[in-house]
């Protein structure tokens, strides 16, 4: 409580002032912490004092001309925390505020809400090459191998098929990776696709396609050595039981 008369003591003096940039500092630094307040989740009432915290601040900011920036965010953020508080009411999950747009649409597609997913993206105007990206590996880390390829055929992606490639070599799939390798344009993306999967010889012809081929195949080297030295270290591992 104390606090609490200390910050608005602080806020009016800021107002007073005419420090309102620093008074929007200071309703942002408020909000910070009543999001940290473990009791603002699954429709907490804190979500609604939070929000306005920050609207505040934005009206606050759109008063200077110095501070659009800080406006333009502040207005972003009370719209991201809105349709993170609606997500976790309608969800009971409380695991979305706090987090990025892209976390929360990756979060969206990993539970199967796809719907909100495209939601998110529209009203945050989040491009298309993004989306593949968030689309590919959230569908990646659940493991959702025939969703990711009927997502690859709905329409030829916008910023090729790395996406999908980078997807599946993170998560340990490399027949699923092979499907897409082949698909990428870029021969020096190619190489480098087939050299973390440990494909030598697919990652050499590739390189020998691209116009910098001398500069890859030095990139090669490190990267197959380094490929080679953790599946050795592995090998051990395996033999004193430790996998």
């Amino acid at each position: 409580c104390k606090r609490h008369s200390k910050h608005e003591a602080l806020k009016d003096f800021f107002l007073s002032t005419g420090r309102l940039q620093d008074a929007g500092f200071l309703l942002l630094k408020e909000s910070r912490e009543l999001e940290r307040n473990p009791m603002a989740s699954k429709g907490s009432p804190l979500h609604g004092p939070q929000v306005r915290l920050v609207e505040q601040a934005h009206r606050l900011f759109a008063e200077t001309k110095e501070h659009l920036f800080e406006s333009k965010s502040a207005e972003e953020h009370a719209k991201l925390l809105r349709v993170q508080h609606q997500l976790e009411v309608s969800t009971k999950q409380a695991i979305f505020v706090g987090s990025s747009v892209s976390d929360t649409i990756k979060t969206c597609i990993v539970m199967g809400n796809e719907r909100a997913a495209v939601k998110v993206k529209s009203e945050f105007k989040v491009p298309d090459k993004r989306w593949y990206w968030l689309k590919s590996c959230a569908l990646a880390t659940v493991g959702n191998w025939d969703a990711l390829e009927t997502f690859s055929r709905e329409k030829r992606p916008p910023g090729g098929y790395k996406p999908f490639v980078e997807a599946c070599i993170d998560a340990g799939q490399k027949t699923e990776a092979l499907k897409y390798i082949p698909k990428l344009t870029d021969p020096g993306e190619r190489s480098e696709a087939y050299a973390r999967l440990n494909m030598t010889e697919e990652a050499k012809k590739a390189a020998s396609e691209a116009n910098n081929g001398d500069e890859l195949f030095g990139r090669l080297k490190s990267t197959l050595a380094q490929n080679t030295l953790i599946d050795t270290l592995r090998d051990r591992l395996s033999f004193q039981g430790t996998y």
